[in-house]
This record gives C-alpha cells, structure tokens and sequence, in this order.
C-alpha cells in the first residue's frame, strides 16, 4: 500500500449529536491530508443532527454521506461498524462525535500506517478541549501513555510497542479511544470488528484484540482534542462500566495469560467482588459475570480467599 494511492474513510457514528456534530465535521474539513470520504453514522437520533450534516454536506469539498440507522443501537460499536463495512477506503479512521481531529491526523496516522505495515493499530496523544495541552488531570493522574514510558521513543516521530508490552499497560488502563484509532480494512476484519454487546468499553475491547495480533504504533504527539463530559454513556452508569471493563479485561488476559501476568488472577477477584456488589440490586448482567467467573475461572477459590481476606486474624 502506497500513501499517495491509499483512499482514507473517516466514519463518525452519531446519536444527539447535533449540539457538537458541526464542529467535528469541521476538524475534518481542514485536516492537511483531506479524507476521500467522510461517513456519518446516525443512531436515529431525535434532534437535529441529520439536518446540520446534511448542511454540511452541500458545502463540503469531501463527498459526505449520511448513513441512518434503522433503529437505535444502543451503543456505537454497530453504527462503526455499519459506516467502517460501507467505507470505500482502504484506509479506516474514527472520531466519535463530540471530538475534533487536529489537521495532521490524518497526514501522519496515514503515514504511520505506511512505514509500519506490520502494525494492527495506530493511535496517538490527545489534549482535552478546554484545557492546555498536557494537562490531562480529567482522565489520568500521569501522562497518557506512562505505563509505556520505557516503550516510546519521544524524539521519534513514531514508536512501534510490541504487543507483550502493551496488553499489561492496557490491564492497568486504555490509553486509547475511537477518536484515536486509525487502521487498514484488512487489519480490521483479522481483529473481527466492534463487539456490538459490549456498551461502554468497546474501545478497550477493540483494541485489546488488535494488541492480540500484533505491535501497535504511537504517534508521539496530540492529534485530537477530547471533550470530557459528565454525561457520556459510561459515566451515566460508572459501576456497570467499571464491571463491564474488567470483564473485557479478564477474557482478553484468560487467552493471554502469559502477557497478563499477576493481572489475571487480580482482575478474576475483582470481577467477582464487583458482581457481588450488584447482586444485591438482582442485577442480571451482574448474575451474568458470576455465572462466567463460577464457570471458567474457579469462583469458589475467590469466594474463599475473599472470606479470608475479611475475616479478623485474631478469629482464624
């Protein structure tokens, strides 16, 4: 794959989207390397976003398309996946709605791709609109990619980080988000697309099985702005999330437990503390994960070393 013949496919899947839409669409407009297409994914939203899209459209230099759901998803891993199988391009790259690319991403994602064939992945750094750069206190006590600071190469326009070292950075917390990842169509039928069962993590998920198959790629500087908002879809239910998030985790360490290392024994204990926690509310997706936990990962085991780690020395 040559750059100046590779088509790129921006796909962006929507639901409300419409009081931040046209800023995003925008971000893409002047990206330095345009996109061949921009695709846009409505979840049958009630508000105005296909109208401001369409909008968009008539006054664009990049053929933009609007595809409409026919009922709402409940999620984006099936609008992304909807707009990514549709895309003409070769090329794939993501932005949820409420995001702005800065105007290299595409140049240097794309450039990315074609130095490091070898690579399932590419993402890279993201500054949090509103605040300076660097300051990432919202989302991370450290920098973004600390738990891989003896991986990049900061000097270096990019940093190639083998899959052994990422998968356990990623068991402690996801660096990435949709608004980041950019990859080949090829690479993304090996990862096998979004889980569309999964709600709040799908990018955890994705990204975890592309770090499966092989290294990921770090452009070592910001090429999107992130809007933190209260009311994203798992901040309205963090414990779901958090419970949603290390089950993800512990099937991806179950089948890489090598990589996974201590990880896999202490994401078993907290999937089981966590669903037992639910129970109490007769959560079924919470009686779900303990179902699993009882099935393939030695429940009983954890239910004692629980007891035990509760109970008072001085009554054992």
């Amino acid at each position: 794959m040559k750059e100046n013949s590779s088509q790129v496919s921006v796909v962006i899947p929507t639901y409300k989207g419409s009081e931040f839409i046209e800023d995003a669409l925008r971000s893409v407009f002047v990206q330095t390397r345009p996109p061949e297409e921009i695709i846009v994914v409505d979840d049958c939203s009630p508000d105005d976003t296909i109208s401001i899209t369409e909008s968009l459209a008539s006054e664009s230099n990049i053929p933009l398309r609007v595809v409409r759901m026919p009922r709402n998803s409940g999620g984006p891993s099936h609008p992304m996946n909807v707009g990514i199988e549709s895309a003409k391009g070769d090329v794939i790259v993501l932005l949820e709605q409420d995001d702005l690319m800065r105007p290299q991403r595409i140049a240097k994602q794309l450039k990315a791709l074609m130095e490091y064939p070898q690579c399932s992945l590419v993402t890279g750094g993201l500054s949090v609109k509103g605040k300076e750069d660097g300051d990432l206190s919202l989302l991370w006590p450290g920098g973004q990619f600390s738990d891989l600071e003896g991986s990049i190469s900061r000097d270096a326009e990019f940093s190639l980080v083998e899959s052994s070292i990422v998968f356990p950075a990623l068991l402690n917390r996801n660096f990435g988000t949709n608004s980041s990842f950019c990859f080949t169509k090829t690479w993304y039928k090996r990862i096998g697309g979004f889980n569309e069962s999964i709600k709040t993590c799908a990018d955890l998920d994705f990204i975890l099985r592309a770090v499966e198959l092989g290294p990921i790629l770090i452009v070592n500087e910001i090429i999107f702005e992130y809007r933190w908002r209260g009311d994203s879809l798992h901040r309205q239910s963090a414990d779901e999330s958090t419970l949603e998030a290390t089950m993800v985790r512990l099937r991806a360490s179950s089948k890489n437990p090598d990589w996974a290392g201590d990880h896999l024994h202490e994401l078993r204990y907290s999937a089981m503390v966590l669903a037992a926690t639910k129970l109490k509310s007769i959560n079924l997706s919470a009686l779900k994960v303990v179902a699993e936990v009882f099935a393939q990962h030695d429940g009983f085991s954890l239910i004692t070393r629980s007891l035990v780690n509760r109970w008072p020395s001085s009554k054992r």
